[in-house]
């Protein structure tokens, strides 16, 4: 059998898959380079399993694809791929949910800290300091950047699946209160993570802190809009490290622009790269960082052992514990 991957594995896995065939092993990280179209379809004649991150499998490719039996999309949601096309092709599609969710939660924390500590004022008056108004400086810092702690500080977490657990489980040691908004976890889940269960207003109205950590479908689009943001403290601050398309962005930064939230902390915005030219670029009360969320190096580690163990199972008629469509594995066997 044959492997034709594209996305980053480590070492155990790519052996693992070596001790099964063929590994034909080429990743984003070291090409720099997208397959697409018809030089997709010459890189996947005659394989077997076609591992990727980025590149696009859609129906134009995989109908010309007739050795192809797995899909793996090392994504939390595999936009990548045409699954409706695969599903009628009986080829199941698997996928990565929560590879990236230490990094993400990672970050999130770390964007609080940053808000609440004022890192990047301070940072930014150490270094463009003027040599003859040191103690200015100093006194500037000292009075006009004064932080506050996380302690006691109650965060809102919009979206409790594996993201939102792991926020939480690193905020509770500051000694923080936990609320979450989630209609799919039940009120028990949340306490035995430590959070208590809340509506979404009731959240936004309580918090600190409020991070969002929700997959965007037709139903959440804008979620956080103008009168949301209307419930939040004058002292809060607002993180998304999720997807942009959950707030109102233009809401969001007539907000942060009028000071009646505190500040935000961005890692996702409606176009991307952040236009130069953007209002949120003007302002000071917000981190903007370039959707580095689950930008690790640890994420390499974390997508192989959740995606080996999955495609060994569908070769030994097995079923896989993250598919896109388990409808196709009523008929499906690995052919050798």
């Amino acid at each position: 059998m044959i492997f034709y991957i594209t996305a980053s594995l480590d070492d155990d896995g790519l052996n693992q898959l070596r001790s099964l065939g063929e590994v034909r092993y080429y990743p984003l990280a070291e090409t720099k380079s997208l397959l697409g179209g018809s030089r997709l379809v010459r890189a996947l004649e005659g394989v077997d399993v076609f591992i990727t991150e980025a590149d696009n499998l859609k129906a134009r490719e995989l109908e010309q694809l007739t050795s192809l039996q797995i899909i793996c999309s090392c994504r939390g949601n595999p936009v990548n791929i045409d699954v409706q096309t695969a599903t009628t092709k009986g080829i199941p599609v698997i996928h990565t949910p929560g590879r990236n969710a230490e990094g993400v939660a990672d970050l999130a924390v770390a964007l609080m800290l940053m808000l609440g500590r004022h890192i990047l004022q301070a940072e930014s008056a150490l270094r463009r300091r003027d040599p003859a108004q040191e103690m200015t400086m100093m006194a500037r810092v000292y009075f006009d950047l004064k932080g506050t702690e996380m302690w006691c500080k109650t965060v809102g977490i919009v979206g409790f699946g594996a993201i939102g657990r792991k926020v939480a489980a690193r905020l509770l040691p500051f000694g923080c209160q936990i609320i979450a908004c989630d209609p799919f976890v039940e009120e028990g889940v949340m306490a035995e993570h430590g959070a208590g269960k809340v509506d979404l207003d009731a959240l936004l109205a309580a918090s600190d802190y409020v991070t969002l950590h929700v997959m965007p479908n037709e139903a959440n689009r804008g979620m956080i809009g103008k009168r949301e943001i209307d419930l939040m403290k004058p002292t809060a601050y607002f993180i998304n490290t999720a997807r942009s398309a959950l707030t109102d962005e233009a809401a969001l930064c007539e907000a942060l622009a009028t000071h009646q939230i505190a500040g935000a902390g961005l890692d996702v915005y409606d176009k991307e790269p952040l236009p130069l030219d953007h209002p949120l670029m003007k302002l000071e009360n917000v981190v903007l960082l370039p959707h580095i969320g689950g930008n690790t190096l640890e994420v390499t580690t974390h997508q192989t052992q959740i995606v080996v163990p999955d495609i060994v199972r569908l070769i030994h008629g097995e079923k896989p514990h993250n598919i896109m469509n388990p409808e196709v594995l009523g008929n499906f066997k690995f052919r050798r």
